[in-house]
Parts: C-alpha cells; structure tokens; sequence
C-alpha cells in the first residue's frame, strides 16, 4: 500500500498522537519526512516548524535516529540542518560524517563557534572548499591539523602549505602526512622539517637540496671549504665510537661542524640516520670515520649490517654542496653557531679559482682543497 501523502500522513500523526508519545512525534514526522522524494513548499515549512518545536525535547537516540535519516535525504530544510549541525558531538557527527548536502555557508558558520571535535570531523569531508580550508585552518588547534593533512581530496594553497609546515615542526605525525603529499606540497617545503620526517620524505629533501646545489654551482656560487679534520680529534672521535660515549661524540662533531653538541645528541640517536649521514659529509671526514660513527649510532648498540650499508651509501652519494646546504640550515636555526664558515671560489667541482683577497697576490699558487673533489654539484 502506498504511503500517504505528507501532509495527510502529519495531520494524522499530530492528532493521533497524545502526551506519552509527543517526544516521538518529530522522529516520525522524519520518517514520513523521508520517504517521499520531493515536497511542495508548505510541506517544507510544515515540516520545519515541526523540528523548531520538538527537537530540544526529542530524546537523544531520536536525535540521531533523526539525523540518521536526514543525512542520506538530499532535500533538508536550511534550518533543520542548521540545528543539527549545532547539536550536541553524537547528533552533529552523524550530519557531518554522512550527509552530502550540506553547503559551504553552513559550514563556515559550524567552523565559526564549533569544538575541536566537529572542527575535525569537517576537516575529514571530501572535496572542502577553499573558503572552509582557511577557515579550519584559522581554528584547528596544532594536534588537529593532522586530520586536515591527511585529507588527500584537499588541494591545499601556497598560505596554506605554509601554515601547515610551521606548525609541523617538532610534529612528527603531521611532518610525515605532509610528505606524503605530492600534489600541492613541494619537497623545497620540507627541508625545515628533515628531522621529523621519514625515510621517505627525507629522500624528497635529499632530492630537493641536491636540485638546489646543482643551481648554486651553475649559477658559479662560491663552495664552502671545509677544513681538514684534525687527526687528534678524529682519533678521539673513532676511540669515543668504540666506547659508546655519545657526549664525547657529540662534543668532537660539534667542533667539526660549529652545531651544538645537544643538537649532535638528537642526530647520533635518530633512528633512520639520514640526518647523521648527511652531517658527517659536511664534517669532512674521511669514509672509514664516517663508517664507524653510523655503526655505534642509533638506539642500539650498533647498527645492523643493512642499515649501515644504506647510510654510508648515503655518506657516499650525497654531494659536498648539498649536505651543506642542509647543516647550514641547521645552524640558522640553532641559538648561535660556534665557528664562522670559510669559502674558496671554484668554477668547477675540484678546480679553485685564484685567490685575490688580502695576504694573497696574483702570482701565488691556488690554495689546496683536498675535500672539494667531494662536491658533486
């Protein structure tokens, strides 16, 4: 048998309806509601002048019975919807989780007064316009954006790309759903995050800073020099490795680097050991040393054979002007740095250019640079 007609149908329910079943009414009023595919006007504003009545006196289980129904029916009233959005976490979920039909206006007015708990059940719906984005980004708090990184549907903007990698400093959660955007997050943008990031948003940075020298040796940019590591402080180094003795280790890295020892404290115990890698190739060590600190690094007391292999492959593939790229980073975020970098002009990998400056003349010989022939760029 055909239901009847929506207005009939309500006409019956309110007069058959007495005190005991009046906090049911508007969950059968729904039901009727939704199963007719379209209503006239009359019946629309019939049917919100119903909710505006019983809703705050509808029981919870009805609530979201009710939001339940409404979020699979494409025609909800402006106002009915409105409510729901703004009901209590167990209604308003069921809305923001299920429903297609609700618009962007609505939306910005939910993000506008929402808890963090709505504004992340916004930040997980498919295809967000730009205007909520912004939006959710403005209110989320840090430990919510996650959720709106992880939401691949989204293509974030250069502000918001921006916003999001500030706040993911020190985030390892949202640095890694942050790499693993490949459409809108470029892997320049990740360079300031290296150290929270996994090997496979490292290899992004690698690749990025690898990019980057290539550009600064075309454009003929002055490579750093590094100075020949004292043998005394490399022997100190390879004896404080077999001993385990992570500060002496530190301490020696610093002075070969200018980095502070607490910082070279965090990369000798990263477990992935890119960073370390990296590190020692700005140092200027030699392969064995660099060998010997990767394996009496990490959480361990050594090193697998695998992962040692990875890391001096690594040490070994990365260019000179790269890895100082990176640790130059480094320092410009560190509180101070602890030695001022030398430079020596050079128009090709491993070919200096003669000095001019002063305590040089032009009959001179070029300076020596045995660690420049390292520089792939």
């Amino acid at each position: 048998m055909a239901s009847p007609p929506f207005s009939s149908g309500i006409f019956g329910l309110v007069k058959d309806t007495d005190g005991a079943r009046s906090r049911s009414l508007l969950k059968d009023a729904t039901e009727l509601y939704v199963s007719e595919p379209g209503h006239t006007r009359s019946e629309v504003a019939m049917y919100e002048e119903l909710a505006a009545q019983l809703l705050k006196v509808t029981a919870l289980q009805d609530r979201i019975h009710i939001a339940t129904l409404l979020a699979d029916y494409d025609e909800v009233p402006a106002s009915v919807m409105r409510a729901l959005l703004h009901d209590i976490f167990p209604v308003s979920s069921v809305m923001l989780e299920k429903s297609k039909s609700i618009s962007e206006g609505q939306l910005l007015a939910l993000v506008a007064t929402a808890s963090p708990s709505h504004l992340e059940m916004i930040a997980v719906r498919k295809n967000l316009q730009p205007a909520v984005v912004e939006a959710l980004l403005g209110r989320m708090r840090a430990d919510g954006l996650p959720t709106l990184a992880g939401n691949l549907s989204i293509t974030f903007p250069a502000s918001a790309v921006r916003h999001l990698v500030e706040n993911a400093r020190g985030n390892p959660r949202l640095a890694r759903l942050l790499a693993a955007r490949i459409d809108d997050v470029q892997d320049t943008d990740l360079i300031d995050l290296f150290l929270d990031l996994d090997s496979r948003g490292r290899r992004r940075v690698i690749q990025a800073l690898e990019i980057a020298a290539l550009r600064e040796f075309a454009a003929r940019r002055p490579l750093q020099r590094v100075p020949m590591p004292d043998p005394e402080k490399v022997a100190t180094l390879a004896r404080a490795c077999l001993q385990r003795n992570t500060e002496a280790m530190s301490r020696i890295l610093s002075d070969l680097t200018g980095l502070d020892a607490p910082f070279l404290v965090r990369l000798l115990a990263d477990t992935g050991g890119e960073p370390l890698s990296i590190c020692l190739k700005a140092a200027g060590v030699d392969t064995g040393i660099a060998t010997r600190v990767i394996l009496f690094s990490g959480v361990e007391d050594t090193r697998n054979y695998f992962d040692v292999k990875r890391l001096v492959d690594l040490y070994e593939m990365v260019s000179l002007r790269s890895a100082l790229l990176l640790v130059d980073r480094w320092r410009g975020a560190l509180p101070s740095a602890k030695r001022t970098p030398m430079h020596m002009p050079q128009t090709q990998a491993g070919t200096p250019v003669r000095a001019t400056g002063a305590g040089a003349s032009h009959g001179d010989k070029p300076a020596e640079m045995p660690q420049t022939k390292r520089d792939r760029a």
